[in-house]
C-alpha cells in the first residue's frame, strides 16, 4: 500500500505536475502561435485580395462597365468562405461588399476606419453573437477614383470553428500524452525508489541487530552509493558487535580469573586451610592479582577517556631518553621474573616535547608487548634516534612475531594476538591505547613483524629544540 508522504509519491506527484505545466504552457503558447499563423495568413490573403480589388475597381471605371457587371466581378474576389470583405470610401462609406449583411454594422467600428484612412494597417479581436472574429482594416489605393483612399475590412468569423478544432485535436494530444507519459513516470518513479524500500528493509534488520542482509547494488548513481555506505555500516556494525561480544567474554575471563583466585586464596586463609608459614607467598599473589586488576580498570578508563576525547594531553620539554631508562627500571622485577634482558645502548640524551605521563604509559604497553612475546633470556632492544625534527624511539623484540593478516588488527580494540587463555598478561587495550595517544601528539607509530623472528615498534615524538 502506498504511503501519502513516501518518496514514491512525491517523486511521482511532482514529476506529474512538472509535465502538467510544461504541457499547459504549451498549450498556451500554441494557442498563441495558432492564432499568429491564422492572423498572417489573413493579412497576406487580405493583401493579395486588395491588389485584386484595386485591379477590377480601376479596370472597371476606365471602361465604364455598368454596376452589376462590377458587382459580378468582384464577387469571386470578395466572396469567399468564413470571411465577409467591405471596401470604405474616404469619407467611411461602404461602397463594396462580399454580400448583403449589416454585419458591419455590428462589428467594424468606425475609428477603426479612420485609422486605416490615416494609412494605418489595424488589426482587432473582438466577440459578436458569442464567437471570437477578427477585423483586419489596410489603406486601398483606388488610381481611378476622384479621392483614391479607400480601406478593406476583412471580418474572419469562421476563426472559431478553426480554432475549435484545432483546440480538440491539441487537447486530446495532450490527454494521450499525459496518460501515457504518466504511465511511464510512475513505472520509472517506482524503479527509482525501490533501491530505497529495500534500504529501508535492510537497515531495519540491522536495527535489530542482523548484520547479514546486504544491499544488492545494481547502479552507479547516489542511490547506489548510499547502498555502498549502508554495505559498509553494516559491516562496521557487524565488527563492532563482535567487538562487544568479544569484550564481554575477554573482561569477563579477565575480571573473572583474578577475583576467583583472591576468592579461593581468602577463603583458605580464613578456614586456615593455608599454613602460616606460606601466609606471606599467598598474599602477594593476591596482591598480584588486584594490580592486575587495576591496571584492566584503569586501561577500560583511559579507553573511554581518549574515545570521548576527554582525554587531554599536556605536553611540555623532557629528557625522553631519561624516561626510558625509568620504565626499564620500573619493568626489573617483570623482566627478571622472565629472564629478560633490555638492552639500550648509552647514547646522546634527547628532549622531546610531550606529555610525560601519557609517553611513559605507551612506552610501558610496548615493554609488556615485547615481555609477552619474547621467550625467556632473550633480549629486547630499545634504540633512539632522530630525523629532522623529530626524535625516533624503537622498541624491538626477537620473540614469535605476528602474522600478516593479524598485524593489521593489532591497534584494534580487545583484539588479542595469542587467542589462548594460558596467559594472563595483556587484555587487548593496550596497543589501541597507544596508538591514541601517539595520535593526540601528531605523530606516527608503525609496526614491521615476521613470524619467527620478531617484531619492532616504532614511533616518533617532535623534538623541544633543548639539549
Amino acid at each position: 500500500m502506498l504511503k501519502r508522504k513516501s518518496i514514491f509519491i512525491k517523486l511521482f506527484l511532482t514529476t506529474l505536475l512538472i509535465l502538467l505545466s510544461s504541457l499547459i504552457f504549451f498549450g498556451v503558447v500554441f494557442n498563441y502561435l495558432v492564432h499568429n499563423v491564422f492572423l498572417n495568413s489573413a493579412k497576406e490573403s487580405l493583401k493579395h485580395q486588395r491588389e485584386q480589388l484595386a485591379y477590377h475597381i480601376n479596370l472597371a471605371n476606365e471602361e465604364n462597365w455598368d454596376e452589376k457587371i462590377v458587382q459580378a466581378s468582384l464577387e469571386l474576389t470578395l466572396n469567399q468562405e468564413d470571411k465577409a470583405t467591405f471596401v470604405f470610401d474616404h469619407q467611411a462609406n461602404l461602397t463594396y461588399q462580399s454580400e448583403q449583411t449589416d454585419i458591419e454594422d455590428l462589428i467594424i467600428d468606425r475609428a477603426l476606419i479612420q485609422k486605416a484612412l490615416n494609412g494605418e494597417e489595424v488589426t482587432k479581436r473582438i466577440r459578436a453573437n458569442n464567437h471570437y472574429m477578427f477585423v483586419v482594416a489596410a489603406p486601398m489605393q483606388i488610381e481611378s477614383a476622384d479621392q483614391h483612399n479607400h480601406v478593406i475590412v476583412s471580418i474572419l468569423h469562421g476563426f472559431d470553428r478553426e480554432a475549435s478544432q484545432i483546440k480538440i485535436i491539441n487537447l486530446v494530444a495532450l490527454l494521450i500524452t499525459v496518460v501515457f507519459t504518466g504511465m511511464i513516470i510512475f513505472f520509472v518513479s517506482r524503479k527509482i525508489t525501490s533501491p530505497l524500500r529495500e534500504l529501508n528493509h535492510a537497515v531495519l534488520k540491522f536495527a535489530k541487530g542482523d548484520f547479514s542482509n546486504k544491499v544488492k547494488i545494481t547502479t552507479n548513481d547516489e542511490i547506489g552509493q548510499l547502498g555502498n555506505s549502508v554495505n559498509y555500516m553494516a559491516k562496521e556494525l557487524s565488527s563492532i558487535d563482535q567487538m562487544r561480544k568479544d569484550f564481554v567474554a575477554n573482561v569477563s575471563h579477565d575480571l573473572r580469573s583474578p577475583l576467583t583466585s583472591i576468592k579461593g586464596f581468602l577463603v583458605a586463609l580464613l578456614d586456615g586451610t593455608i599454613p602460616d608459614q606460606r601466609r606471606s607467598h599467598y598474599l602477594t599473589i593476591m596482591k598480584s592479582e588486584t594490580e592486575r586488576l587495576i591496571k584492566l580498570v584503569n586501561d577500560l578508563l583511559d579507553m573511554t577517556k581518549l574515545e570521548s576525547n576527554e582525554l587531554q594531553i599536556h605536553r611540555k620539554s623532557y629528557n625522553i631518553s631519561e624516561q626510558v631508562r625509568q620504565v626499564i627500571a620500573k619493568m626489573e622485577p617483570e623482566l627478571s621474573k622472565h629472564l629478560i634482558e633490555v638492552e639500550m645502548p648509552d647514547e646522546k640524551d634527547y628532549y622531546v616535547f610531550a606529555d610525560t605521563d601519557r609517553i611513559e604509559q605507551v612506552l610501558i604497553n610496548l615493554l609488556q608487548n615485547a615481555i609477552h612475546f619474547s621467550k625467556q633470556q632473550e633480549m629486547i632492544y630499545v634504540r633512539m634516534n632522530h630525523k629532522n625534527e623529530d626524535a625516533i624511539i624503537t622498541i624491538e623484540d626477537h620473540g614469535k612475531g605476528i602474522s600478516e593478516d593479524e598485524l593489521e588488527r593489532i591497534w584494534e580494540r580487545f583484539y588479542k594476538v595469542d587467542k589462548s587463555r594460558t596467559n594472563n598478561l595483556g587484555t587487548g587495550i593496550g596497543l589501541s591505547i597507544v596508538k591514541q595517544i601517539i595520535d593526540l601528539h601528531d605523530s606516527s607509530i608503525h609496526v614491521e613483524s615476521e613470524v619467527g623472528i620478531g617484531t619492532k615498534f616504532t614511533f616518533t615524538l617532535p623534538l623541544s629544540g633543548k639539549e
